[in-house]
């Protein structure tokens, strides 16, 4: 999950499943968003994975259709999505647009798996695992909600899925919770995990003694590469805080765009703009100006 056009992960994620000889790779949303979005499409869709969209390909969907805000045309705070925009040719945009938003593998001899992005009503909400301590520190950690309407626990997102085993993505936090048989995983981000290890994360699942068990695993790869693609796609420069935040999420394996957010939406609020994604420019530039780079927060 969580790919975010992270080219350099992906691969050493590849290389690790080749490794395992993997009957096949699902892959729950949020595959773009980094230097490399198409070539990041062009080397899952060479594979025949299942994928799912997330709600970032939401987002460029919505604005190739004509249906975004005026400010995701003009404000800075939009800059990084316009640029990936920009890169993708009209085939790319086609796959995104046919890719389901959640969807079920069923292999044989096996209990049917859903994959979703978020939760299975909502692709920006957060599921979070029950009765689990460390995890839900992990969350906090991020700055992540685990109350509220935009997390919704595991036992409430089964109570409404016919099938016994989830899948989700979306927080960027590796996480797995079982309950009577049923099953709900989240492999951790393949391209900016949020959970403090800046390794590239994603899960095996294998059919066993009657049920799916879930390995964590978590590689090393050349972060570096990642900077100079940031630097050499000019992705760094023309994207603006989000862009530079993103790669400093990379680099350190936290939260460092949503810490960012936070601090954005925190001055916004002293100047009386509550409730409203969009900032004004000078809030913005304000926010770039005021916000801790060197630690993230």
């Amino acid at each position: 999950a969580d790919i975010h056009g992270n080219l350099p992960a992906l691969e050493a994620v590849l290389s690790d499943i080749r490794a395992e000889n993997a009957d096949g790779i699902v892959v729950a949303g949020d595959t773009t968003g980094g230097p490399a979005p198409v070539e990041t499409f062009d080397r899952l869709l060479a594979l025949n994975v299942w994928a799912i969209r997330g709600n970032n390909e939401d987002y460029f969907l919505t604005f190739d259709r004509g249906h975004a805000p005026e400010a995701w045309r003009v404000s800075d705070q939009w800059a990084t999505m316009r640029w990936l925009y920009h890169r993708f040719d009209r085939e790319t945009l086609d796959y995104m647009a046919a890719l389901p938003r959640q969807r079920v593998v069923a292999l044989d001899n096996a209990a049917p798996i859903r994959i979703v992005h978020g939760s299975p009503h909502d692709p920006t909400q957060h599921l979070v695992p029950n009765g689990d301590p460390d995890t839900v520190r992990s969350f906090q950690r991020a700055g992540l909600s685990i109350t509220g309407r935009r997390a919704v626990s595991a036992d409430q997102a089964l109570a409404h899925t016919r099938e016994n085993v989830l899948v989700c993505g979306h927080s960027h936090i590796a996480w797995q919770w079982t309950n009577d048989g049923r099953f709900v995983l989240n492999p951790g981000s393949v391209g900016g995990p949020t959970n403090g290890d800046p390794r590239a994360q994603y899960a095996l699942l294998t059919w066993q003694t009657g049920g799916w068990q879930a390995e964590h695993r978590a590689l090393e790869y050349d972060v570096g590469r990642v900077r100079a693609a940031y630097e050499d796609s000019g992705l760094l420069a023309a994207g603006g805080a989000f862009a530079r935040a993103y790669l400093r999420g990379i680099e350190t394996g936290r939260n460092v765009p949503g810490y960012f957010l936070h601090h954005v939406y925190g001055l916004a609020a002293e100047d009386g703009y509550v409730g409203s994604p969009v900032v004004p420019e000078d809030v913005w530039a304000r926010a770039v100006a005021s916000f801790d780079w060197q630690d993230g927060a």
